[in-house]
Protein backbone atom coordinates (compact mmCIF):
# COMPACT_ATOMS: atom_id res chain seq x y z
CA UNK A 1 0.00 0.00 0.00
CA UNK A 2 1.29 3.61 -0.81
CA UNK A 3 2.52 5.50 2.08
CA UNK A 4 1.51 8.94 2.60
CA UNK A 5 0.99 11.78 5.33
CA UNK A 6 -2.08 13.76 4.01
CA UNK A 7 -4.58 12.27 6.83
CA UNK A 8 -2.10 12.82 9.92
CA UNK A 9 -1.36 16.58 8.45
CA UNK A 10 -4.87 17.49 7.18
CA UNK A 11 -6.21 16.21 10.68
CA UNK A 12 -3.42 18.45 12.58
CA UNK A 13 -5.03 21.43 10.22
CA UNK A 14 -8.78 20.95 10.88
CA UNK A 15 -9.26 19.93 7.17
CA UNK A 16 -11.75 17.72 6.09
CA UNK A 17 -11.65 15.09 3.38
CA UNK A 18 -14.06 17.29 1.20
CA UNK A 19 -13.06 20.55 1.89
CA UNK A 20 -9.60 19.58 0.93
CA UNK A 21 -11.23 17.94 -2.49
CA UNK A 22 -12.86 21.34 -3.07
CA UNK A 23 -9.76 23.13 -2.53
CA UNK A 24 -8.04 21.26 -4.99
CA UNK A 25 -10.62 20.64 -7.58
CA UNK A 26 -11.12 16.78 -6.93
CA UNK A 27 -13.44 14.27 -5.53
CA UNK A 28 -14.13 13.48 -2.15
CA UNK A 29 -13.75 10.17 -2.97
CA UNK A 30 -10.01 10.57 -4.93
CA UNK A 31 -8.80 12.15 -1.79
CA UNK A 32 -10.01 9.47 0.32
CA UNK A 33 -8.62 6.81 -2.34
CA UNK A 34 -4.90 8.49 -2.32
CA UNK A 35 -4.96 9.05 1.48
CA UNK A 36 -5.74 5.60 1.84
CA UNK A 37 -2.88 4.74 -0.19
CA UNK A 38 -5.25 2.84 -3.08
CA UNK A 39 -3.49 5.04 -5.78
CA UNK A 40 -0.84 7.20 -6.50
CA UNK A 41 -1.67 11.02 -7.47
CA UNK A 42 -0.72 12.53 -10.83
CA UNK A 43 1.76 14.96 -10.34
CA UNK A 44 -0.03 18.50 -10.20
CA UNK A 45 -2.43 16.88 -7.97
CA UNK A 46 -0.17 15.77 -5.68
CA UNK A 47 1.24 19.75 -5.80
CA UNK A 48 -2.19 20.97 -5.70
CA UNK A 49 -2.32 18.77 -2.02
CA UNK A 50 1.00 20.25 -1.35
CA UNK A 51 0.00 23.92 -1.35
CA UNK A 52 -3.66 23.42 -0.15
CA UNK A 53 -2.19 22.17 3.26
CA UNK A 54 1.12 24.56 2.87
CA UNK A 55 3.73 21.87 3.17
CA UNK A 56 6.53 20.52 0.79
CA UNK A 57 6.14 17.80 -1.68
CA UNK A 58 8.46 15.38 0.96
CA UNK A 59 6.43 16.15 3.92
CA UNK A 60 3.75 14.51 2.04
CA UNK A 61 5.13 12.32 0.39
CA UNK A 62 7.69 11.55 2.32
CA UNK A 63 9.51 8.87 -0.21
CA UNK A 64 9.13 10.60 -3.60
CA UNK A 65 11.11 13.84 -3.21
CA UNK A 66 14.34 12.12 -4.21
CA UNK A 67 13.02 9.56 -6.45
CA UNK A 68 11.34 12.77 -8.92
CA UNK A 69 14.65 14.12 -8.76
CA UNK A 70 17.04 11.20 -9.83
CA UNK A 71 13.83 10.70 -12.37
CA UNK A 72 14.44 14.05 -14.17
CA UNK A 73 18.08 13.82 -14.14
CA UNK A 74 18.12 10.43 -16.27
CA UNK A 75 18.11 10.50 -19.97
CA UNK A 76 15.63 7.55 -20.83
CA UNK A 77 12.73 7.08 -18.43
CA UNK A 78 11.70 3.46 -18.02
CA UNK A 79 8.13 2.29 -16.97
CA UNK A 80 10.58 0.73 -13.86
CA UNK A 81 11.22 4.09 -12.92
CA UNK A 82 7.54 5.59 -13.14
CA UNK A 83 6.89 2.38 -11.23
CA UNK A 84 9.52 3.11 -8.11
CA UNK A 85 7.52 6.47 -8.52
CA UNK A 86 4.37 5.46 -8.44
CA UNK A 87 4.90 3.52 -5.28
CA UNK A 88 5.84 6.11 -3.34
CA UNK A 89 2.84 7.98 -4.03
CA UNK A 90 3.42 10.00 -6.90
CA UNK A 91 2.41 9.21 -10.96
CA UNK A 92 4.40 10.94 -12.85
CA UNK A 93 2.64 10.19 -16.43
CA UNK A 94 -0.25 12.79 -16.48
CA UNK A 95 -1.53 11.26 -19.68
CA UNK A 96 -5.50 10.69 -20.27
CA UNK A 97 -5.52 6.94 -21.68
CA UNK A 98 -8.45 5.17 -22.92
CA UNK A 99 -8.23 1.12 -23.81
CA UNK A 100 -10.05 0.65 -26.95
CA UNK A 101 -11.24 -3.34 -26.75
CA UNK A 102 -13.57 -5.96 -28.35
CA UNK A 103 -14.61 -8.77 -26.55
CA UNK A 104 -15.17 -11.84 -28.06
CA UNK A 105 -18.70 -12.53 -30.10
CA UNK A 106 -19.29 -8.64 -29.69
CA UNK A 107 -20.00 -6.50 -32.47
CA UNK A 108 -19.21 -2.85 -30.93
CA UNK A 109 -15.63 -2.29 -28.94
CA UNK A 110 -15.64 -0.50 -25.77
CA UNK A 111 -14.09 2.34 -24.56
CA UNK A 112 -12.45 2.68 -21.47
CA UNK A 113 -10.99 5.05 -19.06
CA UNK A 114 -7.40 3.06 -17.74
CA UNK A 115 -4.76 5.04 -15.62
CA UNK A 116 -1.26 5.16 -16.57
CA UNK A 117 -0.48 2.43 -13.97
CA UNK A 118 -2.96 0.13 -15.18
CA UNK A 119 -1.93 0.32 -18.59
CA UNK A 120 1.53 -0.18 -17.75
CA UNK A 121 0.33 -3.60 -16.13
CA UNK A 122 -2.38 -3.89 -18.84
CA UNK A 123 0.83 -4.82 -21.55
CA UNK A 124 2.68 -7.10 -18.87
CA UNK A 125 -0.72 -9.11 -17.57
CA UNK A 126 -1.59 -10.12 -21.63
CA UNK A 127 1.48 -11.31 -22.80
CA UNK A 128 0.97 -13.68 -19.75
CA UNK A 129 -0.12 -17.34 -21.13
CA UNK A 130 -3.34 -18.11 -19.50
CA UNK A 131 -3.98 -21.75 -17.92
CA UNK A 132 -6.77 -24.48 -18.88
CA UNK A 133 -10.04 -24.52 -16.70
CA UNK A 134 -8.36 -21.60 -14.89
CA UNK A 135 -9.86 -17.38 -15.56
CA UNK A 136 -7.64 -14.80 -15.31
CA UNK A 137 -9.13 -11.13 -14.92
CA UNK A 138 -7.45 -7.90 -15.05
CA UNK A 139 -8.77 -5.75 -12.53
CA UNK A 140 -8.54 -1.90 -12.82
CA UNK A 141 -10.30 1.48 -11.98
CA UNK A 142 -11.34 4.35 -13.35
CA UNK A 143 -12.75 7.07 -11.54
CA UNK A 144 -15.93 6.25 -11.15
CA UNK A 145 -16.24 2.22 -12.05
CA UNK A 146 -13.72 -0.96 -11.33
CA UNK A 147 -13.47 -3.18 -14.30
CA UNK A 148 -12.43 -7.04 -14.50
CA UNK A 149 -11.52 -8.21 -17.99
CA UNK A 150 -11.40 -11.67 -18.45
CA UNK A 151 -8.66 -12.23 -20.75
CA UNK A 152 -9.54 -15.07 -22.77
CA UNK A 153 -12.38 -13.05 -23.75
CA UNK A 154 -10.67 -9.89 -25.10
CA UNK A 155 -9.66 -10.20 -28.66
CA UNK A 156 -8.02 -6.56 -29.95
CA UNK A 157 -6.82 -3.71 -27.54
CA UNK A 158 -5.34 -0.44 -27.94
CA UNK A 159 -4.23 2.14 -25.86
CA UNK A 160 -5.05 5.48 -27.13
CA UNK A 161 -3.62 9.05 -26.03
CA UNK A 162 -6.69 10.89 -25.88
CA UNK A 163 -9.12 10.57 -22.78
CA UNK A 164 -12.27 9.83 -25.11
CA UNK A 165 -15.71 9.46 -23.22
CA UNK A 166 -15.98 6.09 -22.68
CA UNK A 167 -18.27 3.50 -24.21
CA UNK A 168 -19.53 0.84 -22.12
CA UNK A 169 -22.72 -0.26 -24.02
CA UNK A 170 -24.80 0.94 -26.46
CA UNK A 171 -28.00 0.16 -23.96
CA UNK A 172 -26.58 1.94 -20.59
CA UNK A 173 -29.21 5.11 -20.06
CA UNK A 174 -28.82 7.45 -17.07
CA UNK A 175 -31.92 5.67 -15.66
CA UNK A 176 -29.97 2.39 -16.05
CA UNK A 177 -26.77 3.69 -14.53
CA UNK A 178 -28.30 5.36 -11.55
CA UNK A 179 -30.66 1.99 -10.35
CA UNK A 180 -28.57 -0.83 -11.45
CA UNK A 181 -24.43 -0.61 -10.35
CA UNK A 182 -22.90 -3.73 -11.08
CA UNK A 183 -22.88 -4.97 -14.72
CA UNK A 184 -21.95 -8.27 -15.50
CA UNK A 185 -21.32 -9.12 -19.63
CA UNK A 186 -21.86 -12.75 -20.74
CA UNK A 187 -18.87 -14.38 -22.90
CA UNK A 188 -19.08 -15.32 -26.20
CA UNK A 189 -21.39 -12.10 -27.34
CA UNK A 190 -23.44 -12.36 -24.70
CA UNK A 191 -25.97 -10.54 -23.13
CA UNK A 192 -25.56 -7.68 -20.21
CA UNK A 193 -26.69 -8.56 -16.89
CA UNK A 194 -27.48 -5.66 -14.45
CA UNK A 195 -28.07 -6.04 -10.78
CA UNK A 196 -28.68 -2.97 -8.02
CA UNK A 197 -26.69 -4.16 -4.80
CA UNK A 198 -26.50 -2.83 -1.78
CA UNK A 199 -22.99 -0.89 -1.40
CA UNK A 200 -20.43 -2.56 0.82
CA UNK A 201 -20.02 -1.28 4.00
CA UNK A 202 -16.39 0.17 5.25
CA UNK A 203 -13.92 -2.70 6.56
CA UNK A 204 -14.58 -4.23 9.50
CA UNK A 205 -10.78 -4.62 10.52
CA UNK A 206 -12.27 -6.92 13.58
CA UNK A 207 -13.85 -9.44 11.42
CA UNK A 208 -11.90 -8.72 8.09
CA UNK A 209 -15.39 -8.14 6.47
CA UNK A 210 -14.55 -6.70 3.24
CA UNK A 211 -18.40 -6.86 1.74
CA UNK A 212 -19.88 -8.89 -0.80
CA UNK A 213 -18.47 -6.92 -3.93
CA UNK A 214 -14.94 -6.36 -2.90
CA UNK A 215 -15.00 -10.30 -2.49
CA UNK A 216 -16.17 -10.63 -5.76
CA UNK A 217 -13.26 -8.69 -7.39
CA UNK A 218 -10.99 -10.21 -5.08
CA UNK A 219 -12.20 -13.60 -6.17
CA UNK A 220 -11.63 -12.54 -10.03
CA UNK A 221 -8.05 -11.69 -9.07
CA UNK A 222 -6.90 -14.76 -7.77
CA UNK A 223 -7.04 -17.06 -10.85
CA UNK A 224 -10.04 -18.70 -10.30
CA UNK A 225 -11.28 -22.27 -11.74
CA UNK A 226 -13.87 -21.83 -14.67
CA UNK A 227 -16.35 -23.86 -12.78
CA UNK A 228 -16.46 -21.75 -9.80
CA UNK A 229 -19.57 -20.15 -9.03
CA UNK A 230 -20.05 -17.04 -7.23
CA UNK A 231 -23.34 -15.78 -5.11
CA UNK A 232 -24.22 -12.34 -5.21
CA UNK A 233 -26.88 -10.70 -3.28
CA UNK A 234 -28.79 -8.02 -4.22
CA UNK A 235 -30.75 -5.38 -2.37
CA UNK A 236 -33.95 -7.56 -2.18
CA UNK A 237 -32.40 -9.97 -0.38
CA UNK A 238 -32.33 -12.34 -4.08
CA UNK A 239 -29.29 -14.26 -4.75
CA UNK A 240 -27.51 -14.40 -7.75
CA UNK A 241 -25.26 -17.30 -8.87
CA UNK A 242 -22.79 -16.66 -11.39
CA UNK A 243 -20.61 -19.05 -12.99
CA UNK A 244 -16.90 -17.22 -13.43
CA UNK A 245 -16.23 -18.74 -16.93
CA UNK A 246 -18.76 -17.31 -17.84
CA UNK A 247 -18.10 -13.45 -17.19
CA UNK A 248 -16.63 -11.28 -20.45
CA UNK A 249 -16.58 -8.92 -18.02
CA UNK A 250 -17.82 -7.40 -15.06
CA UNK A 251 -18.24 -3.57 -14.17
CA UNK A 252 -19.15 -1.97 -10.50
CA UNK A 253 -19.23 1.57 -9.78
CA UNK A 254 -17.05 2.51 -7.23
CA UNK A 255 -19.55 3.73 -4.89
CA UNK A 256 -20.74 0.67 -4.00
CA UNK A 257 -17.27 -0.48 -3.50
CA UNK A 258 -15.67 2.40 -1.37
CA UNK A 259 -18.42 4.28 0.02
CA UNK A 260 -16.83 8.13 0.85
CA UNK A 261 -17.20 8.39 4.62
CA UNK A 262 -18.40 11.06 6.63
CA UNK A 263 -15.12 12.69 8.15
CA UNK A 264 -16.78 16.10 9.06
CA UNK A 265 -15.26 17.67 12.10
Amino acid sequence: MIQNNIKQLRTQLSITQRELAYMVGTSQQQIQRIETGKVAAKLGLAQAICNAMDKPLNIVFPESDQLINDFHKKRRKTDEDLEAIAASGIEMDSGLWTVKLWLKGQQDYLLLPISAVDKRRFYYYFQEIASPNVERFFVFDSDQYRYALNMREVVFHQFLSDGLPPIVAEEDDDYEDDYFNVHITLVNGGPVIPLSVEPDAPQNEETDDIGQLNAFFEKLDCEPETTDRFMITDEDGEDAFIRIGSIAMVRVTLDALEPVEDDEE
